[in-house]
């Protein structure tokens, strides 16, 4: 199965994914500016897997979008993007939270049963938060959050209960200087979505749905 994903809960990323290959991936320099690039990003993504694959087809069989938490603005982009090509296209799309991504990458690195906790920048100087475990190789079990905090809170959150911390970009508060960096790669959105295709297709209560997560309003209303 061919796999696009898009994630536009900080910088832009867009991927095409093959069972466990990733054909190809472009990540944006910066987090802003999602609705002009996102385009030209998947045009040249799509171009570049076709260039080691000449028989990929025109259009992936499924779409698989992060649904943040994450900034309105951006978030917004991605998930219209995702489901304009998925009409356009006649493919299904669906949506996976992006901090259940980066928590799916560091369970894998986590030790065996360890808690994880996911870090995204919410800015306001806050922090997006999730904790959960592995569940399987492909899948996590989410134990609290997503929730917001001040990046101060967090010493004494893991002091309580230690996890492995995970985030996109270690760099942002002091706090954060240790933590593991983790990004929402294809090839870890590709697996959840999946892992969470089949369990509901299993007759599972899983959520596949491209509602956004904003935990709170956005800083420009009425849109």
């Amino acid at each position: 199965m061919t796999i696009m994903t898009l994630d536009t809960s900080m910088r832009s990323i867009v991927g095409l994914v093959e069972e466990r290959r990733e054909l190809a991936v472009e990540i944006s320099p910066d987090s802003r500016h999602h609705a002009e690039t996102l385009i030209p990003m998947i045009e040249r993504v799509q171009a570049a897997a076709r260039e080691g694959e000449p028989a990929l087809p025109t259009r992936p069989e499924l779409i698989v979008v992060g649904t943040g938490p994450a900034a309105f603005t951006g978030l917004r982009a991605g998930l219209m993007t995702a489901r304009a090509l998925g009409r356009g296209w006649e493919v299904p799309v669906v949506g996976v939270s992006s901090l259940e991504v980066l928590a799916l990458g560091g369970s894998r690195i986590a030790e065996s049963g360890g808690e994880v906790l996911a870090v995204i920048d919410a800015r306001r100087k806050e922090l997006f938060v999730l904790r959960a475990r592995a569940m399987g190789t492909d899948d996590i079990e989410v134990l609290d959050g997503p929730t917001i905090m001040k990046p101060d809170e967090l010493p004494a959150l893991l002091d309580t209960r230690p996890a492995l911390l995970l985030t996109p970009n270690p760099g942002l508060y002091p706090q954060l200087s240790e933590a593991c960096e983790i990004a929402c790669t294809p090839l870890l959105m590709a697996d959840l979505a999946r892992s969470r295709v089949a369990r509901y297709e299993a007759g599972e209560d899983v959520n596949l749905s491209t509602e956004p997560q904003y935990l709170r309003r956005p800083d420009i209303h009425g849109v």
